[in-house]
């Protein structure tokens, strides 16, 4: 009975041992990171770094065509850049990106459900249209004829679905002559659902509670060289001179002195910091002291002082500010485990085949004592030439 015990403790230690085993070869083979309990798998890491392999290449032709189209010669340098990325030095690099890429998009999804946030295939179609092209308008109804007919019958209004058979021709025809098989369209279209779901998440509950606005100045200044300039500049305004004609006479700031030295509207972050010290300290109406800066002594007067919305490259960098802070925080409360697999699993295709640099030609005065002699030289091929197409990002 002992030794029955003994061998089905055996047996058992070894069932163990090959389960272990088994399942440290399937997380080692088949996920490269888990979130929450949620795998991402090598095959999507394998499409996801084809897909960035494709983008980065369809850049270097861009860039190619574009540089041929001025007449800039592309170097080395250039060349090694995208080979180093793709097939060279910085590999590993590239892979890290696709694999941080995959676990952010991951955390979207999870927050975005979380939040009840979602976008529609009719959301995605229409983005397609937008990003290859195709009106996304809507064909003004036909009204009925007396025959009983919708006028379309008659003057040949094509109708609305026939945008959705353009959009599947323009894709399939995208997909065919220029991805060649790099990816698939399921995955495309993932990834313009993704873009329009952070949009959304962003829009709907991250920003939701943010006014984006902030302390901004309306000021006026006269730049002059000198302090003593400046000090009879102040001494004329306060003897009730006029400010526009100081400026237009004295200011060196050639953009706004006939202007008298109008600045609008602006925040914090936008002038040198002595300027933007002084001004935000200023009450409206007040003329301020010279104030030192790399370009001389300014006079500043202050119109007005308000909290106002923030647009344009302000809200663009306050809004990244907030949203890096929640992906951090929403991220760094989620169990997220990566694997060392994902190197080997760093795909080569599709191949990039960089254009041949060609050696800048020196002009040398041939002797006119040497006679020329037969030489044997090796004809070189030509660069091989690379077809260059847009993106679907345009």
């Amino acid at each position: 009975m002992k030794k029955i015990s003994q061998i089905i403790f055996s047996v058992l230690a070894i069932g163990i041992f090959l389960f272990g085993e088994i399942a440290a070869f399937a997380v080692g083979e088949d996920i490269v990171a888990t979130i929450d309990g949620t795998n991402i798998t090598a095959e999507d890491f394998i499409e996801a770094a084809k897909y960035q392999r494709f983008d980065l290449i369809q850049q270097y032709n861009n860039y190619v065509q574009m540089y041929q189209l001025y007449g800039i010669p592309l170097d080395a340098a250039f060349n090694q850049q995208f080979i180093d990325i793709l097939d060279g030095s910085e590999r590993s690099d590239f892979g890290q990106m696709v694999l941080n890429q995959l676990i952010y998009n991951l955390v979207l999804e999870k927050k975005s459900e979380k939040a009840g946030v979602t976008v529609s295939d009719q959301e995605v179609n229409d983005q397609l249209m937008q990003l290859f092209g195709i009106s996304t308008e809507e064909t003004t109804p036909a009204p009925e004829s007396n025959l009983g007919l919708m006028s379309s019958d008659v003057v040949g209004v094509e109708p609305e679905v026939n945008k959705e058979l353009e959009l599947k021709k323009t894709i399939d025809e995208y997909f065919s002559s220029v991805v060649q098989g790099a990816f698939s369209q399921d995955y495309f279209r993932s990834l313009v659902r993704l873009m329009l779901l952070e949009g959304k998440l962003q829009k709907e509950v991250i920003f939701k509670e943010h006014g984006f606005e902030a302390e901004m100045v309306n000021a006026r200044h006269i730049l002059v060289k000198t302090s003593e300039l400046a000090d009879e500049i102040i001494a004329k305004l306060d003897a009730g001179e006029d400010w526009n004609a100081l400026a237009a006479e004295h200011s060196l700031d050639t953009g706004s002195k006939d202007s008298g030295g109008a600045l609008g509207w602006f925040g914090k972050g936008t002038m040198v910091l002595p300027f933007e010290e002084a001004v935000f300290a200023m009450n409206p109406g007040e003329i301020s002291q010279p104030v030192k800066t790399d370009f001389g002594y300014h006079i500043i007067a202050l119109d007005a002082k308000e909290f106002r919305p923030l647009e344009g490259d302000a809200l663009d960098k306050a809004q990244m500010a907030v949203f890096e802070d929640w992906y951090e925080e929403v991220s760094s409360a989620m169990k997220i485990e990566t694997f060392d697999n994902w190197e080997a699993l760093i795909p080569t295709e599709p191949v990039f085949v960089p254009v041949e640099i060609q050696p800048t030609p020196t002009a040398e005065a041939p002797s006119a004592t040497v006679e020329p002699q037969e030489t044997v030289t090796e004809s070189s091929p030509d660069a091989e030439s690379i077809e260059v197409t847009p993106t679907a990002n345009g």
